[in-house]
């Protein structure tokens, strides 16, 4: 790996390096993309059974979706070897101790991003439309599209993703001296209100959905005070 003290390279140097990188990175991607094509059948049944079935309407709508979905997963399979990439980039620029940092919460940027997406798939999802479609009736029932259902899915898993990435937030803001624990500890009200609006915005219009967004965000606060100063 190169080293922090390593004398500055011309820019164009730097240019060629950041292309070979992204170029493994799509590699990577494209890589995770094909493993993950071989599950995504089973992956949107398994989805789409919680519902009922979906339908889709167009002739290219159910290879789209599923090309879509083995992206997704490919792009979350292939990420640690992504995230090595940018470090190869970017690690020089950094001193051991901000070194050391980058990489924790690189680590667990990824792990909380994929607890979230975990939680809101195989959790809030099924609970969600259980609400959702008990709205209908014998004569009002659900006929949902593919694109439609796993474009619901999708969304959840980023938002729940997203806010799993606070202690992240929190902890570069710590470390710039933005933000202390005293203050945060002082303001604990406006962030737990904050988690449930936030979840409000983010999740379907039902408790179960809320709670499960904004109780883990809250829990994930209270534990990332431990680690500030």
């Amino acid at each position: 790996m190169e080293n922090a003290r390593d004398p500055a390279e011309p820019l164009v140097d730097h240019l060629v390096e950041l292309r070979r990188r992204l170029i493994y990175c799509l590699c990577f991607w494209a890589a995770g993309t094909a493993v993950c094509w071989g599950i995504s059948g089973r992956l949107l049944s398994w989805l789409a059974r919680g519902v009922g079935g979906v339908v889709f309407t167009l002739p290219t709508e159910a290879f789209m979706v599923r090309l879509k979905a083995a992206a997704f997963t490919g792009l979350l399979a292939a990420l640690p070897l992504i995230l090595h990439q940018v470090w190869l980039f970017v690690a020089r620029a950094f001193s051991p101790g901000l070194r050391r940092l980058a990489f924790v919460l690189a680590a667990a940027s990824y792990l909380l991003f994929v607890l979230g997406a975990a939680l809101a798939a195989f959790a809030v999802v099924p609970a969600a439309m259980r609400f959702l479609l008990a709205f209908g009736s014998d004569e009002i029932r659900p006929l949902m599209t593919l694109s439609g259902y796993l474009g619901f899915v999708a969304g959840l898993a980023l938002a729940f993703g997203g806010v799993f990435q606070l202690p992240i937030v929190l902890i570069l803001l710590n470390r710039m001296g933005v933000v202390s624990r005293r203050t945060l500890r002082e303001r604990w009200r406006y962030v737990y209100l904050g988690a449930f609006v936030v979840a409000g915005v983010l999740t379907p219009p039902d408790v179960f959905s809320q709670c499960a967004l904004a109780v883990p965000a809250i829990l994930v606060f209270e534990l990332t005070l431990l680690a500030l100063r």
